[in-house]
């Protein structure tokens, strides 16, 4: 009688492709097979380990001396078998195969120049192009993508220090505008004590003419006082003569008559003049204060840009007066800071007429003075010269140059210790000249741009530079 297995039992048996498949020494599928000249096949690591410490290299099938052969890939019957274990592994988890659309065929392949996996017969579709197997594929895909992550990685932290500065710039805001506020509190309070002083000071002349006025008055009046007595008592005199008899009166009549006439200077006139000249006080006041306090109040043509100020320098509370920090400042690194070179800009760029401004360098053994365009470098060393935007002079080793390419020597008499800045934008030039002699040290004469801002350069020393105030002067007409 015949006998019938259990399915059970034909299951558990590997099927005809899985013994195709399996390793005569390991008795697994093959992983990463070699191809022998007798058509045998074997894993590598289990060909290596058959031949281990062995004097003789022959087939572990058939005995086959291979001394001289070098096994080769079998290229072929690695692909089947990484193929079968996928299938396998699928039919285990239930997971259904992902096959080619085009030719309903397993994904076996990757194309390294489509990225894209494909099946055997789509090859003739990619001629020319690398294939590798799915496993590769993927490696250099996570590969790729691995380096996009990092590089989204380096981004995120950028935009998380971008974010942290905006942070930090916020607060300087906070502190620069409490700052500000008080300085503004700081000006309007002296300005006040001046206006204060202007007011007392105009009340007291008001007060004072009055009270002259007044004096000439009352004295005045006191003569009056004093006619009006005598007056009074001529009066009463001759009344009382008119009363005597009538010869003696006809008899007095020629005396009393001398007496009746009032020869005293004339007094019942008001005096000219008397009255306050309030328009002298009160008219034009506003334009009369503003005149009288100019030697109180100093007006600079043009103030330096703190925004724009080098971490390395310190500036004035005003505005005017740059010098070396003997550490880092801890500011904002906005755009328009200059780091890592050692400069300020003007608060003001000039689009057109006439300016000029005096600075001091004093004893500064290194400097540079001038104008630049708005977009010079903020961010990077950069040489000053006119090819690239800046208009300058300045002292460096003891030479006083023109900052041209190549350099223009100064001929400098002395050592000038103010610089006097022009700049003429109509005409396109910018001239420098020692404030202390008036001599003309050299005039650049070229095409401007639209914009120019004025420079400062201090270097990195304890000597400031400093814009000083110009003399304010009133033309009427």
């Amino acid at each position: 009688m015949a006998s019938f297995e259990s399915s059970d039992d034909i299951s558990d048996r590997p099927s005809l492709l899985e013994s195709e498949l399996t390793c005569p020494v390991c008795q697994d599928i093959f992983r990463d097979p070699l191809l022998l000249s007798c058509s045998h096949s074997f894993c590598r690591v289990c060909l290596e380990a058959s031949w281990k410490n062995k004097s003789k290299k022959t087939c572990p099938v058939c005995r086959k001396n291979c001394d001289e052969e070098k096994p080769i890939p079998n290229l072929a019957l690695k692909n089947t078998s990484e193929s079968f274990q996928k299938e396998k592994a699928w039919h285990v988890s239930g997971a259904p195969p992902i096959i080619c659309g085009l030719h309903q065929r397993e994904l076996q392949l990757f194309c390294v120049h489509d990225e894209c996996p494909i099946c055997v017969e789509c090859v003739t579709l990619h001629t020319g192009h690398e294939m590798t197997p799915i496993p590769k594929g993927v490696d250099v895909c996570k590969d790729e993508l691995g380096i996009k992550i990092k590089i989204l990685v380096d981004k995120m932290e950028s935009f998380r220090k971008t974010k942290k500065r905006c942070g930090e710039t916020v607060t300087y805001i906070q502190s620069q505008s409490e700052e500000a506020e008080k300085r503004i509190k700081q000006e309007f309070e002296r300005l006040h004590k001046i206006l204060n002083d202007e007011q007392d000071a105009r009340i007291a002349e008001l007060k004072k003419e009055e009270e002259q006025k007044k004096q000439i008055l009352n004295k005045k009046i006191d003569s009056i006082s004093r006619d009006i007595e005598s007056l009074s008592g001529l009066i009463q005199s001759v009344s009382r003569e008119m009363g005597a008899e009538d010869l003696i009166f006809l008899q007095n009549f020629q005396t009393l008559k001398q007496r009746a006439q009032w020869t005293a200077e004339e007094s019942q006139k008001v005096p000219s003049g008397v009255l306050i000249d309030v328009a002298l006080h009160v008219g034009g006041l506003d334009y009369k204060v503003w005149e009288s306090i100019q030697s109180r109040i100093k007006c600079f043509p043009v103030l330096m840009d703190p925004n724009t100020v080098s971490p390395w320098l310190s500036i004035s509370p005003d505005y005017i007066s740059i010098r070396d920090s003997p550490e880092r400042l801890s500011v904002p690194d906005n755009p328009e800071r200059f780091d890592p070179c050692v400069f300020a800009l003007g608060s003001e760029g000039f689009t057109s007429g006439r300016h000029r401004w005096e600075v001091h360098v004093g004893d500064n053994p290194k400097w540079v003075l001038g104008v630049c365009k708005e977009s010079v470098a903020r961010k990077r060393k950069f040489t000053v010269t006119t090819s690239g935007g800046v208009w300058s002079i300045g002292l460096s080793k003891g030479v006083y140059s023109a900052l041209t390419t190549p350099r223009t020597t100064l001929n400098v008499e002395r050592r000038p210790e103010t610089i006097r800045v022009k700049l003429n934008m109509e005409k396109g030039e910018v001239s420098f000249w020692d404030v202390d002699n008036g001599k003309h040290l050299i005039t650049y004469t070229d095409k401007l741009p639209r914009k120019l801002f004025p420079l400062f350069g201090p270097g990195l020393h304890n000597t400031p530079m400093s814009i000083l105030p110009s003399k304010v002067t009133i033309h009427k007409s």
